[in-house]
């Protein structure tokens, strides 16, 4: 027996009927391979005590971690929607206070009335959430003061107000804009000419109303030789509004209104039709408006807010857009009195 074997202790049970002895036998060579083993778990404890707390540790952050990520993408989304609504809420705004601001004109509100300090572009679709936030607060106080100064009394207007030919002359949702006021090229000659109102393309037949209250001042083709020059409208109707305001209407199909009747703004006075100049059924619309005491045909777009009106800031400092005076004459017209 080697020294590693010989006995450390000894534990030994004995049966009380003197049956057969058991022994434990704990040797040199077993306590060191007990206290190797025993080390071995030791360690074994110890490292999984110590790694536990780092392993729930990581356990917590990554739950956390999913919970803000998904909160942040809750949040995302709000603003992504928050922002949506915004540039929708400037597009409405935007468009109020172009309507505004022609209003502003028509009723006469001083020129420093209907100014604005604002720039007049709507924000860019990637403009940051600041400056869009600052657009939307300066723009609602433009459109307040214009409502004040809308809302104003004393105003000297030409025409009783129920008389401003405000309206639209067609349901526009079932017209097209074929030319502008202002210069275009003439399909009938080539040549770039001036056009002194709006021609609005439409169904034959469709219904034209008067824009504002006024009484019938012509009613049909224009015969005499004097006033050739308002033939290439076809059939027409003038409307007399007051005060030096005019509307013309032409290449109509039917007139339903004879000479010296009174209408209401928004009433039917005829019918859509391609007499005259015209090579589609279409409205030829025209505004005048007194200028230096003269009826001078005037952009349209000032006064039926549903035509377009792109360049605004021109039409509003010259609402006549430097076009020749060389528009017909009412006073060519034998009209009613």
């Amino acid at each position: 027996m080697g020294v590693g074997d010989q006995p450390l202790w000894e534990v030994q049970w004995h049966s009380g009927g003197g049956g057969r002895v058991r022994r434990l036998v704990l040797t040199r060579r077993g306590g060191r391979v007990l206290a190797a083993v025993l080390g071995l778990v030791l360690v074994l404890v110890l490292a999984v005590v110590g790694i536990l707390p780092i392993g729930l540790r990581g356990v917590l952050e990554r739950i956390t971690v999913r919970a803000l990520r998904r909160e942040n993408r809750v949040l995302r989304a709000e603003q992504a929607s928050l922002r949506e609504r915004a540039l929708a809420s400037a597009e409405v705004l935007h468009a109020q206070l172009h309507r505004a601001r022609r209003l502003a004109w028509v009723v006469a509100v001083p020129e420093q009335g209907w100014q604005t300090g604002v720039p007049a572009e709507r924000p860019a679709a990637d403009a940051v959430n600041d400056d869009l936030t600052a657009w939307l607060a300066a723009r609602g106080g433009e459109l307040e003061r214009f409502a004040a100064e809308l809302a104003a009394p004393g105003r000297e207007l030409p025409c009783p107000l129920p008389a401003l030919p405000t309206g639209a002359p067609l349901d526009m949702r079932r017209a097209v804009p074929v030319a502008a006021y202002g210069w275009w090229t003439s399909p009938f000659t080539g040549k770039r000419d001036a056009s002194h109102g709006v021609t609005l393309a439409a169904s034959a037949g469709e219904p034209v109303l008067a824009p504002g209250a006024g009484r019938v001042a012509w009613a049909g083709a224009v015969r005499e030789r004097r006033a050739n020059e308002w033939t290439r409208f076809g059939t027409l109707v003038i409307l007399d509004h007051g005060g030096g305001v005019w509307t013309v209407f032409g290449h109509l199909r039917d007139v339903v209104v004879r000479r010296g009747q009174r209408v209401v703004r928004g009433e039917r006075i005829a019918t859509v039709g391609n007499t005259g100049w015209t090579r589609v059924p279409a409205l030829y619309f025209e505004v005048r408006w007194p200028v230096a005491g003269e009826s001078v045909p005037v952009d349209p777009a000032l006064f039926s807010l549903a035509l377009p009106l792109p360049e605004l800031d021109a039409r509003l400092v010259d609402p006549r857009g430097e076009l020749p005076a060389d528009w017909a004459k009412l006073e060519h017209l034998r009209l009613a009195r």
